[in-house]
């Protein structure tokens, strides 16, 4: 059954939430949009809680850059479309 936007306002009104809450997201960039997501996604947060990420190893580049490169690969960070999972 496909789910209306009434649905949707109505599921937002029934936790306490308006619409207009929401209305700085038609400012954000994609990524930030992404993010947004993610930063409430508890699947998300579960992969990130489970991935042992260790430090990087940094690599000086010609032009002065430093890149961070992982020690490994990360399964979990891959699924949703990340390298890696940060941590900060």
């Amino acid at each position: 059954m496909e789910r209306t936007m009434a649905d949707y306002h109505n599921s937002l009104i029934s936790c306490g939430l308006r619409l207009g809450d929401y209305d700085y997201v038609q400012l954000l960039t994609r990524s930030r949009v992404a993010w947004e997501y993610l930063r409430r996604n508890r699947d998300y947060h579960r992969d990130w809680r489970l991935s042992k990420s260790g430090q990087p190893i940094p690599v000086r580049l010609r032009n002065d850059t430093t890149l961070l490169r992982a020690r490994r690969r990360f399964v979990r960070a891959e699924a949703w479309g990340l390298c890696t999972f940060r941590r900060s």
